[in-house]
Order: structure tokens, then C-alpha cells, then sequence
């Protein structure tokens, strides 16, 4: 019987900082926002009673129902507000990972 070795060799791979497409998150975020407000003005539009939307509502600036003037300056808020929040993170993370990773 030949005798066997095993070697075991760990692979590293060198340190890659990890790297965030701005656009793609700020496109990302923006989407997610303007699909909740539109689920949200929707829920309060078919179950007003229930009062779900108030909340969400309440970040919106000059809202004052659900009539076409507000649902187009909350879509656009929703994707001003998703697009600023995504493209801050993904470059603050970049940023970071490069800094620190």
C-alpha cells in the first residue's frame, strides 16, 4: 500500500473591497418607494377606515387626498427621496469598504 499525503492548502483570495453600484441602488431604492406609496394611496383609496396609509402619508410634503395632484407629487417624492437614500448608501458603503475592508 503507497502511502498518501493530503495537503490541505487553504485558498485566500486577496482582500477585494466589495463595490456597490450608486445608480443601481439609488434605481433600486427609488422603484421600492414609488411601488410602496402607490400600495399605500391604493390600501387608503379602497380601505379608507382602516387608517393604514396615515402613516406613511404623514412624510409626504403637501399631500391633501387621494386626487391625481397628490399621487403625482408623492410618486415624484417617493423617487426623489428612494433615488437620494439609495445613491447616499451605496456611495457611503463604497466609501467605507475601500477605507476599512
Amino acid at each position: 500500500m503507497a502511502n498518501t499525503i493530503l495537503h490541505v492548502q487553504s485558498e485566500r483570495s486577496p482582500a477585494v473591497p466589495v463595490h456597490v453600484s450608486v445608480s443601481v441602488l439609488g434605481a433600486t431604492l427609488a422603484a421600492f418607494a414609488a411601488i410602496s406609496f402607490l400600495l399605500c394611496m391604493l390600501l387608503g383609496f379602497v380601505a379608507p377606515e382602516w387608517g393604514l396609509h396615515r402613516p406613511w402619508l404623514q412624510f409626504y410634503l403637501a399631500l391633501t387626498g387621494f386626487d391625481l395632484r397628490s399621487l403625482a407629487l408623492g410618486l415624484l417624492q417617493s423617487v426623489i427621496f428612494g433615488a437620494y437614500a439609495g445613491a447616499s448608501i451605496a456611495a457611503i458603503f463604497n466609501f467605507i469598504s475601500r477605507r476599512f475592508g
